[in-house]
């Protein structure tokens, strides 16, 4: 899980999440794998990017486009799905960024749980973040009652444990990352469905893993069940 936009009003804000399922530790070995590859790339050296990539990992707004382009070709690759909740910002002036952040992850993680509510536990990654780790321990208890608010009575739900990794301890937390990237250059965009217009076609790369898509103001904008296309 990973949050997008945070700090810069001008970008919708977005927390999202991926699901890898039975897949996860596959698809960690093959992320890995391509970082040690691209890492080796010497007509790259000294590019701060480059370098920054080499030290930090995937990261889609940092990224060189050598880099950008591969790992986009690995996503196409994998099966994964993708949860997010986005806010334009506009029906809560005066709410403090953070408050947003975490109201955003009750409704996802809740979502999730419902989803999930014949599993025994629910392990989440968080990207480490600073102000995360206060918002972490609220989690299971308002995730919780959310869900129950949801549902209309208490329901079992799976136990809810979150854990904070650097984005080079778990690389697989660059999937949302990309993910969230291409859906704020659409959501910028108009949410324009113009093939001459390069954030739709990134969008529509994407929007086949996109099992949710929902907006604070708009509601669900894209699901499995009711895409876009």
């Amino acid at each position: 899980m990973d949050e997008s936009g945070n700090g810069n009003a001008s970008q919708p804000l977005i927390v999202g999440a991926v699901e890898l399922g039975d897949d996860a530790d596959d698809v960690e070995k093959k992320i890995r794998g391509l970082h040690r590859s691209l890492s080796a790339r010497s007509s790259l050296f000294g590019l701060a990017s480059f370098e920054e990539f080499r030290k930090n990992g995937f990261h889609a707004s940092t990224n060189p486009r050598e880099v950008v382009d591969r790992f986009l070709e690995l996503m196409g690759s994998i099966l994964f799905r993708s949860y997010m909740v986005t806010t334009n910002r506009t029906s809560f002036a005066g709410r403090a960024e953070s408050e947003l952040i975490e109201l955003m992850y009750v409704k996802l993680l809740s979502d999730l749980s419902i989803k999930h509510r014949h599993e025994s536990e629910l392990l989440c990654y968080v990207e480490q973040s600073e102000g995360m780790q206060s918002i972490i321990r609220r989690l299971p208890a308002s995730v919780f009652k959310q869900s129950c608010r949801t549902v209309g009575k208490a329901t079992s739900l799976p136990d809810l444990k979150i854990e904070m990794v650097a984005k080079q301890d778990y690389m697989s937390t660059a999937v949302i990352d990309y993910v969230m990237a291409a859906v704020s250059r659409w959501l910028q965009a108009g949410c324009t469905t113009s093939p001459k217009d390069y954030a739709y076609r990134a969008f529509r790369e994407i929007e086949a893993s996109i099992s949710m898509l929902y907006s604070l103001e708009r509601g669900r904008i894209s699901s499995r069940k009711d895409p876009l296309h």
